[in-house]
């Protein structure tokens, strides 16, 4: 039989053995008569359970979280004005301004931007009202047109009182939208052959039409359908595969594969002009995510590549995949030798960018990563309800630029008069803070995360461009990771590369409002058609036009 005590049991004595140990030794040192020191041993006994107890209050908040599955950081009010209140009881640390402040200078901020938003939201109204009579709730764009008459039957067109035949005075106006599937069109090709008989010195074909990839019967169109619905719709091969022959074309998913390969070698003279047009942008934001990639060498046949996004003045997007998560092969090679701004989080990968060890950039921090480690602490801890109300203001006076639509010179005034003397209450809050708190807590590493990157939180103040976060990058990442929980992983490191030039084009057309089936349609056809060199950066998405036959 196991004598062993259960887990419960065991903590339980466990818990108990401490506490005769604290008793025996306060015991022992008030005996000897060092009264001071028994109440210094019996108040750090109790501050470490303290600190122990908020840790596991803490993880049980997050547990709670990702079960209940919410993902959110916005903060409840309801739940902000009780932590508030707990804060002002406490008083420490010291607070420059009451609840009341606080509120009633928020209160004003958001009439502020309520008003500002009414001045500029007539047109906007006026354009769904527009919209909703048109569509009745939906628009089309580039569908095909029919117009059917419909006239009064013959029956009808005599007038009940006066039997006289009714005059036509105008007519009325209803839509039908019809879906048509999708189907294949083969074209066989007939190109005649001439020779002459008499001297027989050869024979003349007619021209074959242009072929996107050598030995392949795809046109344009299917593999533009091919690239869109795997890298902005992330649909797997295999399952367009079972669409195609479901129409009559039984293509096998490796063909598919190959022809989405070529697509993918085909246009990276394409990316790679994005690619400079990005490292000599104003503002270069970037992130990174994995990526699971089939690779023989490994041990468990799968490894774990990097997906680098740069973006470049919000709207040229690039990836560029690696095999490893290292600087050296990722931002240090992509960005070495910049000057200009460059948004990051702050991991230490990107740390070199800053110190002149590969480039000189000014880095620009994250305020959605800056207030993370402070908004899973605020069901926990209520400390942070006042820099988190704080930070809050900052989005707020955002918003209220944006509602005003203020030019970026505009911007950065209003950031020096509002934005600024908000940051220096959370620095003086934050700084005080970290002398007060314990190195090792979760509030203590929060807060040195915004003290020791203050300068880069900052900059948004001197320039108008620069936006508090890095979220659009982060949004252009997510694409990769819906993609990955549909295909699982690349097939090789060549095609999580390929993978990364196609989502650079899908990713940087969605920024432009370019339609990506149109945009490479159009484009494969003119690189089959000989498109010199000399003209890819007149191929790029921000130059493509739907009514041109030739760039722009």
């Amino acid at each position: 039989m196991n004598d062993a005590p259960t887990a419960p049991v065991a903590t339980a004595r466990s818990g108990l053995s401490a506490l005769q140990q604290i008793r025996e030794t306060v015991q022992a040192l008030l005996a000897q008569g060092k009264t001071d020191q028994a109440w210094a041993f019996c108040l750090g006994a109790l501050e470490a359970v303290l600190r122990k107890t908020s840790e596991l209050e803490l993880l049980v908040t997050k547990l709670r979280r990702e079960h209940s599955g919410r993902s959110s950081e916005r903060i409840d009010p309801g739940q902000l004005a009780l932590l508030f209140d707990l804060l002002v009881g406490q008083g420490e640390p010291k607070l420059e301004v009451d609840r009341a402040t606080l509120a009633a200078e928020d209160a004003a901020l958001d009439r502020e931007i309520k008003a500002a938003e009414a001045a500029h939201s007539e047109a906007a109204r006026r354009r769904r009202r527009k919209a909703r009579k048109a569509g009745a709730g939906w628009q089309t764009r580039g569908v095909e047109q029919q117009v059917h008459t419909v006239e009064v039957p013959a029956a009808d067109r005599t007038c009940p009182t006066c039997q006289r035949e009714m005059d036509r005075i105008g007519v009325d106006v209803t839509r039908r939208l019809e879906y048509v599937p999708g189907h294949f069109v083969e074209h066989e090709y007939h190109m005649e052959k001439v020779a002459c008989g008499r001297c027989k010195d050869g024979v003349t074909t007619a021209p074959a039409p242009p072929q996107v990839l050598e030995r392949s019967a795809a046109d344009a169109s299917l593999l533009a359908h091919i690239v869109v619905d795997k890298f902005a719709d992330h649909t797997p091969l295999h399952r367009w595969h079972r669409k195609y022959a479901r129409t009559g074309a039984d293509i096998p998913v490796s063909t598919l594969a190959d022809w989405t390969a070529g697509v993918g070698d085909l246009v990276t003279p394409v990316v790679d002009c994005l690619a400079d047009r990005v490292r000599t942008a104003d503002i270069v934001r970037t992130d990174a995510t994995g990526l699971k990639v089939l690779d023989p060498q490994s041990a468990a046949h799968v490894a774990i590549g990097t997906m680098w996004v740069y973006v470049g003045d919000d709207r040229d997007v690039v990836f560029r995949y690696t095999p490893t998560g290292e600087g050296a092969t990722g931002p240090w090679a992509f960005l070495a030798g910049r000057t200009g701004y460059v948004q990051a989080d702050a991991s230490n990968v990107f740390d070199r960018l800053f110190t002149g060890q590969v480039a000189q950039a000014i880095e620009v921090g994250c305020w959605s990563h800056a207030r993370r480690g402070l908004v899973e602490l605020e069901q926990t801890d209520c400390r942070v309800a006042y820099p988190l109300a704080l930070i809050a203001r900052l989005f707020r006076i955002e918003h209220l630029a944006n509602a005003r639509g203020l030019a970026l010179d505009e911007r950065a005034a209003l950031r020096q008069a509002r934005s600024s003397p908000v940051l220096d209450q959370l620095h003086r809050w934050c700084v005080l803070t970290v002398t007060k708190e314990p190195p090792g807590s979760a509030l203590a590493k929060a807060t040195t995360y915004l003290v020791n990157h203050y300068t880069a939180l900052t900059r948004f103040l001197q320039d108008g461009r620069i936006d508090l976060t890095n979220n659009l990058t982060e949004r252009q990442v997510r694409d990769i990771a819906v993609g990955r929980r549909n295909y699982l992983f690349a097939g090789s490191h060549a095609a999580a590369r390929r993978a990364a030039t196609l989502y650079s084009l899908v990713r940087t057309c969605a920024q432009y409002g370019v339609p990506p089936l149109a945009y490479f349609t159009d484009l494969l056809t003119k690189l089959a058609n000989g498109c010199r060199i000399t003209q890819v950066r007149d191929l790029l998405p921000d130059h493509w036009r739907p009514d041109s036959s030739t760039p722009q």
